[in-house]
């Protein structure tokens, strides 16, 4: 999570290194001068492998933050990615090379790059008028700095930035009951299911198709935002199970809906691994393909797999070559087909499924030119994506169809791709203005007691 300071933080090269994300551990500024750039540029050409990889990782993220912005509006601060739940202040990269240096540090020994560092922040409280705090793995200059007066801190254990820090969660939660806040009956209820509630309680975020939910169970749907009020529907305290499924959470009953709703074709859902994403998008669209009959096929495809390569190399056709890589999806229809009976061979059950449904597990490697009509297509890990994949991607959608992308920003495995410059990223920030689009994003681990564990603290 963020931390929440008032202090304004230097960041050092051994703290970047260590965790990229520390750029966006903080609700203050943050600050990073020239020599930490240049440690860095050093660093990536390092003999050991580790460290000029993580060296590489966090030029990337910076180079994700920064691009588009000039030399003046740098040394000026630029906004860092923000959400309701993680609000953050501004990115500066400074100038530290013409700046004066302090007495004590002017002979001192051990590393020049560190005394510019520890000289930086030392000048900037001096400037901001304010306590700073420097952050750096290495002790003995976290030493050094609090002997001349700056604080220093390490880098957080418990670092970490999660999907509904960095993006618009497509929901938001209220304590107790929500219409216990209202102060007056006039023109509350509308009409039918739809209700009116001052602006005032909802958060900046709020627009059309956003959900919200409280803890006595109540869902809606915002249909209007006016400068004054918010006009939402509510849906049925107990919605209908899905394929069979029924939600673990509210978030989960919030997901069921969205990807049945008619008016969606593109439902974008995030969250931590064991959160339901990919069993949820599965089962929603074999019922809308075998039970309503509203599509006629389902597509799969794994962002991780050969959207630039050609998979040749592996043996078999197509499908053979895609099956291994969609574990994933057929571990979710060996999930909720597994209780079926005890005689019930359950892999002939999950056959006759993929037959019924008619899924396809292809490739993005094969996707250019293709236009999908009456299909619900289903792209998963698109954490991995580029913004120029996801729009490759999402261009494939024809007459009828429904398209939902799935991810989670904190296990992104491409060393080419950042939280900051991730497709999926991209996608929430632009499709959550689209009308006929969904967004969601998860904070529940409904997997086991383990992976709850291992999404919060490792």
């Amino acid at each position: 999570m963020i931390a929440k300071t008032n202090t304004p933080r230097v960041l050092d090269t051994s703290a970047l290194v260590h965790d990229p994300k520390s750029l966006l551990a903080y609700q203050d500024d943050v600050y990073i001068c020239l020599t930490v750039l240049e440690e860095l540029d050093n660093l990536k050409e390092r003999r050991e492998k580790s460290v000029s990889a993580d060296a590489r990782v966090c030029i990337r993220m910076l180079e994700d933050l920064v691009n588009g912005h000039n030399a003046e509006e740098l040394q000026a601060g630029i906004e860092l990615p923000s959400s309701e739940t993680g609000k953050r202040g501004k990115l500066f990269i400074a100038v530290d090379t013409n700046i004066e240096v302090e007495e004590s540090l002017r002979h001192g020994i051990g590393s020049d790059a560190d005394n510019h560092i520890i000289n930086f922040a030392f000048q900037l409280q001096k400037k901001l008028g304010r306590e700073v705090s420097l952050v750096s793995r290495d002790i003995n200059m976290r030493l050094k700095a609090r002997t001349i007066g700056v604080f220093s801190e390490d880098v957080p254990i418990d670092n970490q930035i999660t999907d509904i820090d960095l993006l618009y969660s497509g929901v938001q939660y209220f304590e107790g009951d929500l219409f216990n806040r209202i102060e007056t009956d006039k023109d509350f209820k509308l009409s039918g299911d739809h209700y009116q509630f001052d602006r005032h309680l909802f958060s900046e975020e709020v627009q059309k198709n956003m959900y919200w939910f409280d803890d006595e169970h109540h869902i809606g749907v915002v249909t209007q935002v006016t400068p004054t009020h918010v006009i939402t529907k509510l849906l049925p305290k107990k919605l209908g199970k899905v394929w069979g499924i029924s939600p673990k959470n509210q978030r989960q009953a919030i997901a069921l809906n969205q990807l049945t709703d008619p008016s969606y074709d593109l439902n974008i859902m995030l969250g931590p691994a064991g959160s339901g994403k990919t069993f949820l998008a599965v089962a929603a669209a074999l019922h809308q393909v075998i039970e309503t009959k509203q599509y006629k096929k389902i597509v799969v495809v794994r962002s991780r797999d050969f959207m630039d390569d050609d998979p040749g190399f592996l043996p078999g056709d197509l499908k053979e070559k895609s099956l291994p890589l969609m574990v994933g999806i057929t571990d979710a229809l060996v999930s909720m087909h597994s209780g079926e009976g005890e005689d019930c061979n359950v892999h002939e059950t999950v056959e006759h499924i993929i037959e019924r449904a008619n899924i396809e597990f292809t490739s993005m490697a094969y996707f250019r030119g293709r236009s999908l009509d009456d299909a619900v297509l289903i792209i998963d890990e698109a954490q991995n994506m580029t913004r120029a994949q996801v729009k490759g991607m999402l261009s494939r959608g024809g007459k009828n169809c429904r398209t939902i992308l799935l991810g989670n920003l904190s296990q992104i495995d491409d060393k080419f791709v950042s939280a900051a410059s991730s497709g999926l990223s991209a996608a929430v920030n632009v499709y959550k203005n689209y009308e006929k689009g969904s967004i969601l994003i998860f904070d529940e681990v409904e997997r086991s007691s383990l992976a709850e564990f291992t999404e919060t603290y490792f």
